[in-house]
């Protein structure tokens, strides 16, 4: 439901027939929505209303006042009704006056009001939006410690793989230099033999010029 002029001052009449004194704040929850300067014209218009429908009725001369005193009486009466009617038009000049001050201080509180509200409602989405970028970060940082992990594990494989290829290495030169070191003494007893068998066969060929 729009907030119309009528549904605030529907709300105000609520109120003041109830009791309770119709205040800005009290209308807008009344009403449950709409800004403070709306609601604060409205008021002002209803408050004039009401000012204007309010009749200064004057108490007749008692009867026997008129009575006794006649003609006299009525003129000391209308004298007294002019004098209190100028007393009341200073006051009601006084009150409109007045009125018209409180009127201006509630429009500029209204919109006092409506300018924070503005303002709180851009700090709100600002720290939604700050939430948002903080989430954000944490997804990151979760992803970035996921991928540190990873690749630590991955480095560690392959160290150990490097460490078991050098094992491998180290243990194939050693075995290169043991058949090295065999070969070698299987070639000095290869000689020690071919020595040792060309000593057999000197001593086996006959002497020269003997029988044969």
């Amino acid at each position: 439901m729009a907030v119309t002029r009528e549904v605030i001052w529907k709300a105000a009449d609520e109120l003041d027939a109830e009791g309770i004194r119709p205040t800005l704040a009290a209308v807008r929850k009344r009403v449950g929505s709409g800004s403070y300067t709306t609601i604060s014209e409205a008021m002002g218009e209803w408050k004039a209303h009401k000012e204007a429908d309010a009749r200064i009725e004057y108490e007749p001369a008692p009867p026997e006042i008129a009575e006794r005193a006649g003609n006299l009486a009525a003129e000391i009466w209308t004298m007294a009704r002019t004098t209190a009617d100028q007393a009341l038009a200073g006051e009601r000049q006084a009150m409109i006056a007045e009125h018209t001050e409180l009127r201006a201080q509630a429009t500029e509180a209204a919109e006092l009001a409506d300018s924070l509200t503005e303002e709180s409602d851009k700090l709100r989405a600002e720290l939604d939006a700050l939430r948002g970028v903080q989430a954000e970060r944490d997804r990151l940082a979760d992803e970035l410690a996921e991928l540190k992990r990873k690749t630590a594990d991955e480095v560690h494989r392959a160290m150990e793989k490097a460490t078991a290829k050098d094992n491998e290495a180290l243990e194939a030169r050693k075995n290169e230099r043991i058949a090295l070191e065999r070969a070698g003494r299987a070639e000095g007893q290869a000689q020690a033999l071919k020595e040792q068998l060309g000593e057999l066969t000197a001593a086996l060929r006959p002497p020269k010029g003997g029988r044969g």
